[in-house]
């Protein structure tokens, strides 16, 4: 039994870290799980973009989870899993998110669904997250962009999402990703949850439809809290972006651009570039995520 689940990537506009409500867009960045089940107990096997894993938590834990909200034993199935994306690993652009958004909707693809309730696989998606511990709010905001495309408003505590709208128009978006490490581990996520109230205001800036101003709000807190240089966001506003901040925990750093500011999308794309950083150029998704079986 074979499936494959396509989905795509997202950006930070407002963390939900701090007050547990976040904001993420949906960027034109694909990840794609392919997963044949075997019909007998056995080992899981999972390949992120060719290479094996060694511990692969979250895979395991998504396939837990799904079997099990599909009324079956997951202990009387092995299989493997191959997950191909675009998108640098580790480095706040959502990949955990979309990683367990892809397994699920190829293991259900598998296993005989034709169709998917969005809600369901971000359930499944968060479940994942915590129990592997790749989340700590479980991610809800970032499985909803991967998983709906879109702009997506969620309260990631209360497992609710509250809004989910479609972009008007495709806007350009440019992703630096340093050469430096995250730094979450570093970090003592109770100083970061005493700013929820803070957090509450570029929230409620979104939901009345200014979420660009939010992003760059957020980044500005996110760097001072986490340890890092606010100059790419910085540079970013300066060349014209309607939002910039840094992504997740970092260390990538995203800026949203009107379609028709291509001088100021290169210029700020070789200012980024200037030091080794990688730089990614892609735009804002609309698209959902595709199911698809391979039987």
């Amino acid at each position: 039994m074979k499936g494959k689940g396509t989905v795509f990537g997202a950006i930070t506009v407002v963390n939900a870290i701090a007050g547990g409500k976040g904001v993420t867009a949906s960027v034109k960045l694909e990840t794609e799980a392919t997963v044949e089940v075997y019909d007998k107990p056995g080992e899981w096997v999972v390949f992120i973009n060719g290479k094996k894993q060694s511990e692969p938590r979250l895979a395991l834990q998504t396939v837990e989870v799904v079997m099990r909200s599909a009324g079956k034993d997951p202990k009387q199935f092995g299989g493997e899993i191959r997950t191909e994306s675009v998108v640098p690993l580790g480095v706040g652009l959502k990949t955990s998110s979309a990683s367990s958004c892809a397994t699920a909707l190829a293991l259900f693809a598998a296993i005989g669904q034709k169709a998917f309730d969005p809600r369901k696989i971000m359930n499944c998606s968060v479940e994942a997250s915590l129990a592997s511990g790749a989340s700590i709010t479980g991610a809800m905001d970032d499985a909803a962009s991967c998983l709906m495309g879109g702009l997506n408003l969620v309260d990631n505590l209360g497992r609710k999402v509250e809004r989910s709208q479609l972009f008007k128009k495709t806007l350009k978006v440019l992703i630096k990703v340093p050469e430096t490490q995250s730094r979450r581990s570093m970090t003592k996520m109770e100083e970061v949850k005493m700013f929820g109230k803070v957090m509450e205001v570029p929230y409620r800036m979104s939901m009345e439809g200014d979420p660009w101003r939010a992003m760059t709000i957020n980044g500005a807190l996110y760097s001072g809290l986490l340890g890092y240089d606010p100059l790419a966001a910085l540079q970013a506003i300066e060349h014209g972006a309607l939002g910039a901040s840094l992504s997740g925990t970092g260390p990538a750093t995203a800026a949203v651009f009107e379609p028709n500011m291509e001088k100021e999308f290169r210029s700020l794309a070789e200012a980024w570039a200037s030091d080794g950083s990688k730089v990614i150029e892609t735009e804002t998704n609309n698209e959902h995520g595709r199911i698809l079986s391979l039987d």
